[in-house]
């Protein structure tokens, strides 16, 4: 836990990093995962956004090392974005989209610490929004965004 600023990229690259697990879900096998949004943006995508939050001291006076224990209150948007080519509706791709969000809250839900994370005391999704974002000339295309809940305590 020492020396720990905040855990915003560090539950950001456990759950959507080069060696994430979510790589390895089932049903996520062809999905792509990706740690932000990339340039090129493949037909099924789940990729980071956002972290927020709050942070409260929990001492006024810092320990061995000059740092001061604190509680972290954070908010990280991951994105699933589901592309399919020839759909006239969003109805297809919502589905999906709720697939694959299913398979991560999953994950989630049976790891609540992040594989024992420094600090990490509950990661567990406190939000869903379902964006049909519209049907065009190359199909139908939704997000889904799950809000993830991480709170830590940090020395």
């Amino acid at each position: 836990m020492s020396g720990t600023t905040t855990n915003a990229a560090a539950a950001r690259a456990a759950l959507l990093g080069e060696n994430s697990l979510l790589r390895t879900l089932p049903g996520l096998a062809e999905v792509a995962v990706a740690y932000s949004l990339p340039g090129a943006v493949p037909r099924e995508l789940v990729y980071g956004g956002q972290a927020a939050g709050a942070v409260t001291l929990a001492a006024m006076k810092g320990g061995a090392g000059g740092r001061i224990k604190r509680e972290e209150n954070l908010s990280l948007q991951i994105h699933i974005r589901v592309n399919m080519p020839g759909q006239t509706t969003t109805e297809a791709s919502d589905a999906r989209a709720v697939e694959i969000g299913a398979a991560i809250e999953e994950y989630i839900a049976g790891n609540p610490t992040l594989d024992d994370m420094p600090g990490m005391l509950l990661a567990a999704v406190e939000a869903i929004e379902l964006d049909p974002g519209g049907v065009d000339d190359e199909g139908a295309t939704s997000e889904l965004t799950l809000q993830i809940a991480l709170k830590s305590y940090l020395a």
